[in-house]
């Protein structure tokens, strides 16, 4: 069966590196133990039994003999029901193992040329354990969240592992974010005993990290670099990644969920836990559904088909916390790039930051290929640039995720904000009516939606949307308990909220969106009033004088009804009016309430910009030798850079080049030949 998610890039990239730093000779020197060894014809019966999973009508219990281990999770509220829920994880396995554990050690310390007689060859014996205890299928484990709350986990799988979507009381919350729970195992029974899961809010912040060569130093593309690191090396941060992750947690705050992937089995979970406790914010690992008597196994499942589980495991987080703002951190050694670039276009607006980290050690990048541009624009096309970033020093990201985070906090802020009659939340997507085929007055509120990274629907793409439009203005539509009736669109729906009319419009959305300065900035007070004067310039001038060009007696005629009209407004408009607006803006831009930069207000992008980005855009495709003629002039320089500013702007600049970005025909901005003038009237 082909992977879910195939990226051939990806896969080459894995074999290639399999095959020049030679794993399959590796995989061949190491022992390969079964985990059902010998095994009673009682035994055979609870393991044939535990296939059934949940339907085992015989579940054994952990025995003083036994391991257990109780994985850290996450709490979320079902998005129907309201309720707390969690998966809890349990794995059992016996302290017995049925290997011969001096084996496995001699070959680990084979490949990594270690002496027996080197002190350091008892930690061998100690980490390899997990890979060589029997696994305990079917086994029941039972727990006590906060000592109270009785939790029955299991019965496990064949590989020992139990999965349990439980729903948890409101009452275990209480103020705290972390609450532990702890196994109820006879004296004797070992293991990680005790959990803590951490209680999530549907909004906030997330974090999904890679681990493996991300945040610890694994080596994962060389083969005898993985077994130094796992069994020998005692495990090592990646350098400055851990005042990294101190630096995003001091932002994100401890309502902050935080999930850290690695491909490797569940056999490594106490160590990769007692290492994330050592260095890391608290958070969830998740672990490939494996327990593994196979140390050729280990190496297998860090190299082949790390992109589809991590894509997989990914998109349970999202059903558990799809309203979370996630910043995915990764590396270059495995399939994260290919990885994150799938779940950013699977579920867009999710993921707010993509960083990865560039790593540039041979034996843990394994081959240079996976450093290359190319490699990275391959696996994140179609997103947009300022989303992504490869780094060489963590340093580097620190400014990155503040940026991120502000830009989101100050939506936030404005949100929480509004008018309390407005039940509208800034978790509900955004809803443009507007009509299909043509960019019409709705592109501004469209721009403004793409360049606020919101998420929206529009009818001019959806089948049947115009007859959303139709509805909406129909004369028997008298508005309903909240909203009067529109006249015409464009229109926006954004909860309970329904409002029309371009301006008014973009005066909602630009605090929201982060298209104004902010509403307590003491150097720009009252901004937004001053952003939509601008603005609403614009669409006079550049937008409703350009339409009058070619319908100057009335809307309801055919152009070829006041043709002759149509061309005595243009010859106006290009002599009069548009170097009039021109000049206006040109102005504006010269002036000291612009600020820093190419902006018309405040020194920063607002929503009036976009504004007259489209205005000039459109304007350019109606009257293409006026235009070319104002801008060759010189006279405009300043109007033009802020044009060819917001043109290159990373969001802007995707969405130009995607089909939601309609042609220019009928609308507001038409070419005719014949009011193509240049300046002075002259063809």
């Amino acid at each position: 069966m082909e992977p879910k998610y195939k990226y051939a890039n990806a896969i080459d990239m894995q074999r290639r590196t399999r095959k020049e730093r030679r794993f399959d000779e590796t995989e061949k020197d190491l022992p390969d133990f079964s985990p059902f060894p010998s095994l009673s014809p009682t035994e055979k019966i609870f393991s044939l039994l535990s296939s059934l999973g949940k339907r085992n009508p015989l579940p054994r219990s952990i025995t003083d003999q036994d391991t257990v281990w109780l994985l850290d999770n996450t709490a979320y509220r079902n998005e129907k029901t309201g309720k707390w829920e969690a998966e809890f994880i349990a794995a059992a396995f016996s302290q017995h193992s049925s290997c011969t554990v001096i084996d496995a050690v001699r070959a680990v310390a084979g490949k990594i040329d270690l002496d027996e007689n080197d002190p350091n060859y008892p930690t061998i014996e100690e980490r390899i354990k997990p890979f060589l205890q029997d696994i305990k299928p079917g086994v029941q484990v039972k727990a006590y969240q906060k000592k109270s709350i009785p939790l029955w986990l299991g019965p496990g799988g064949r590989n020992g592992i139990s999965r349990d979507v439980v729903t948890l009381p409101e009452k275990a919350v209480e103020d705290k974010a972390l609450i532990p729970t702890f196994a109820k195992v006879p004296k004797g029974a070992d293991g990680v005993l005790e959990m803590q899961t951490f209680y999530a809010e549907p909004e906030g912040w997330g974090v999904i990290s890679d681990i493996d060569d991300t945040i610890k130093v694994t080596q994962t593309s060389d083969p005898i670099g993985i077994l130094k690191t796992t069994f020998l090396d005692a495990p090592a941060p990646c350098p400055g990644m851990p005042e990294l992750y101190k630096f995003i947690h001091s932002l994100v705050q401890d309502a902050s969920s935080w999930f850290y992937l690695s491909a490797s089995p569940y056999n490594l979970y106490p160590f990769l836990h007692d290492f994330r406790e050592q260095h890391y914010p608290h958070g969830t690992i998740i672990l490939r559904d494996a327990s593994l008597t196979s140390l050729p196994g280990l190496l297998s499942t860090l190299t082949l088909g790390t992109e589809d589980y991590k894509v997989d495991r990914m998109e349970k987080v999202h059903t558990w916390l799809p309203r979370r703002k996630m910043i995915c951190i990764g590396d270059s050694t495995q399939s994260d790039p290919e990885a994150y670039g799938d779940i950013y276009r699977s579920y867009p607006g999710w993921v707010k930051l993509i960083l990865i980290r560039k790593v540039e050690d041979i034996a843990a990048i394994g081959i240079e290929s996976k450093n290359e541009p190319e490699r990275f624009e391959k696996a994140f096309k179609d997103i947009p640039r300022d989303v992504w970033h490869v780094f060489s020093n963590p340093a580097e990201c620190k400014k990155l995720v503040q940026d991120a985070h502000f830009y989101f906090y100050r939506q936030y802020r404005f949100i929480m904000s509004a008018p309390k009659r407005q039940k509208s939340s800034k978790d509900v997507p955004y809803e443009l009516l507007y009509w299909p085929g043509i960019p019409g007055r709705g592109e501004h509120v469209r721009l403004a939606l793409e360049e606020g990274g919101a998420t929206y629907t529009d009818t001019a793409h959806i089948e049947g949307g115009v007859k959303q439009v139709l509805a909406q203005i129909d004369q028997s539509n008298v508005g309903d308990d909240l909203n009067p009736p529109p006249l015409a669109p464009p229109i926006l729906r954004h909860g309970d909220l329904l409002i029309s009319q371009t301006p008014n419009i973009l005066l909602y959305l630009g605090p929201r969106l982060g298209l104004v300065p902010d509403e307590d900035d003491e150097e720009h007070p009252d901004a937004l009033y001053k952003v939509n004067q601008l603005a609403l310039t614009a669409l006079d001038g550049l937008s409703n004088e350009v339409h009058d060009t070619h319908h100057p007696i009335a809307n309801s005629l055919y152009y070829e009804d006041q043709k002759d009209e149509a061309k005595r407004r243009s010859k106006d408009f290009v002599e009069q009016r548009l170097p009039k607006f021109l000049d206006y803006f040109e102005r504006v831009l010269q002036g000291k309430a612009s600020g820093e930069g190419p902006w018309l207000y405040g020194g920063q992008l607002t929503y009036a910009d976009l504004v007259l980005f489209q205005c000039i855009d459109g304007t350019k495709f109606a009257f293409r030798k006026a235009m070319s003629a104002a801008e060759k002039s010189g006279k405009y320089a300043h109007v033009f850079k802020l044009y060819s500013t917001v043109q290159e702007r990373p969001r802007i600049k995707e969405y130009l080049a995607s089909k939601r970005r309609q042609d220019y025909s009928m609308g507001i901005y038409r070419y005719y030949e014949e009011l193509d003038i240049g300046p002075e009237g002259h063809d």
